[in-house]
């Protein structure tokens, strides 16, 4: 079962982090440079053409709407300058009185003479008709089509400030506006890839079935491709892994039948040769069951990896088992001058089938016999650990190699040529066992110890029946 990962990928952190900051970085960028731009000097600004023209055009506006709409729509005209701008806008008559609400403070009757006396040079500059210096401010005698004179001033916003948008809550908003949208990018880039991630390990662990495209199909860019590719890839090694099974199958079947002749014919030749080939007889016999064994565990694994072995679901009382598989394995040791000893078995219940984990015991203990060194013994042990049931079989051998020891599960593989033939073995009994335990829902390994090989099988423990409820007994009056 795959556990579902709690964190996000390494991958889509990178996206996410790199994106977000990025947006980030240029959002800041740019409150700076309107920061910067914002705190140059105003009179510098605004002697520029196209801002003083702006600023003329404004001031013409003002008047123009006062006389044609009205004090009401003048107001409305300031209002909406100080919500969009943060500017102040004063219109005053000829003689310094103001018709706008907000009234200027300082010496008016000045500015008017100064700017009855210089027409011309009307440039933006603070002047004294605003308390404060801190502030510049745009000043401009206006006259207006029907001949009469204004004032018009404005106070701008503070040098510096940012633009309303820019301020500091908006910023932040927008810092983590971007956050969202550079996440949901991170998950839409990255999904694709985890589906991949899982389905490319739900492949590797035998799941011949498993593809991509149902999920990720339907994208039109890169990612589709190499799910499409994957697809490809997993269509043919299934085909090749299935036609290796079948073959396998296939040739079982087919050797067992001349197999049986062949014990037949054995029988038969041993009456007619009145005990003159007897030695000769006897080695046909011991080949002909050797590759006997062979077909049957040949059949056995191939029906195992095909998935046509099913689990049972029946308890199994493992100690008992391991205890019956001890015994007999004791009975095969002895001739060797070896023994297989229960050091502790503790009481586990699994769900499974005896005979398929019976056979994988006996696998494993019968691996044990044949390595240990004669005159030793091959320990046996069966433990729980929370909901786990833990079997070690260890022997006291020579070892396995350590580059050596995540092979030993594989069909037919052999650490020593020359060490397979003196045992006997054909590197089927540990496959059948790893694949057994397997469908089981169980792990195997081996591992070396300072005397020998340990095999370690954990198997799930089958959950405890609720207890039945009890019922009050009836008291007889």
């Amino acid at each position: 079962m795959t556990v579902p990962r709690v964190f996000p990928s390494r991958l889509f952190l990178k996206i996410f982090i790199s994106l977000w900051l990025t947006v980030a970085l240029t959002i800041a960028v740019l409150t700076l440079m309107i920061r910067i731009s914002n705190s140059e000097n105003f009179p510098e600004r605004a002697n520029r053409g196209p801002v003083r023209e702006g600023l003329t055009l404004f001031s013409d506006t003002a008047v123009r709407i006062y006389e044609h709409e009205g004090l009401d729509a003048l107001e409305a005209f300031a209002h909406r300058a100080m919500q969009e701008a943060g500017t102040e806008v004063f219109l005053l008559d000829e003689n310094g009185n103001s018709i706008t609400q907000e009234k200027p403070d300082g010496n008016v009757a000045n500015v008017i003479r100064d700017l009855e006396q210089h027409p011309q040079e009307q440039p933006p500059r603070q002047f004294p008709i605003f308390s404060g210096v801190a502030r510049s401010g745009f000043a401009r005698l206006v006259v207006s089509p029907s001949g009469k004179r204004y004032l018009f001033a404005a106070r701008f916003r503070t040098p510096g400030a940012p633009p309303p948008f820019f301020t500091y809550p908006r910023i932040l908003v927008g810092i983590l506006i971007a956050g969202i949208v550079c996440y949901l990018i991170g998950l839409y880039l990255t999904r694709p890839l985890k589906k991949l991630q899982s389905t490319v390990k739900e492949f590797a662990e035998g799941n011949l079935d498993a593809r991509v495209a149902p999920e990720i199909g339907k994208r039109r860019d890169e990612l589709a491709e190499l799910g499409n590719e994957f697809d490809h890839m997993a269509e043919r090694i299934a085909g090749l892994i299935s036609s290796q099974k079948r073959l396998l199958a296939d040739i079982s079947h087919e050797v067992r039948s001349p197999l049986a002749r062949l014990t037949v014919a054995l029988e038969l030749a041993r009456k007619h040769s009145n005990g003159r080939a007897a030695l000769a007889l006897d080695r046909i016999e011991q080949e002909s069951e050797r590759v006997n064994k062979l077909v049957g565990q040949l059949l056995a694994l191939t029906r195992l990896e095909s998935g046509a072995e099913r689990v049972p679901p029946e308890t199994v009382v493992l100690e008992d088992l391991v205890q019956q598989v001890v015994d007999d394995a004791a009975f095969e040791a002895k001739p060797r001058d070896r023994e297989v000893r229960a050091l502790h078995l503790e009481k586990c219940r699994v769900r499974g089938s005896f005979e398929l984990l019976r056979s994988a015991v006996e696998n494993v203990m019968r691996n044990g016999i044949r390595y240990t060194a004669p005159g030793t013994a091959v320990d046996v042990t069966l433990n729980w650990r929370l909901d786990t049931a833990v079997l070690t079989v260890r022997d006291h051998g020579p070892g396995i190699p350590a580059p050596d020891l995540e092979h030993i599960f594989e069909p037919f593989y052999r650490v020593s040529e020359a060490r397979e033939r003196a045992s006997g073995g054909v590197g089927l009994g540990l496959s059948i066992a790893e694949r057994t335990v397997k469908l089981h829902g169980g792990n195997i390994r081996a591992e070396n110890m300072p005397d020998g090989l340990q095999v370690t099988i954990e198997l799930p423990l089958a959950p405890m029946p609720a207890p039945a409820p009890q019922v009050p007994e009836k008291v007889q009056v």
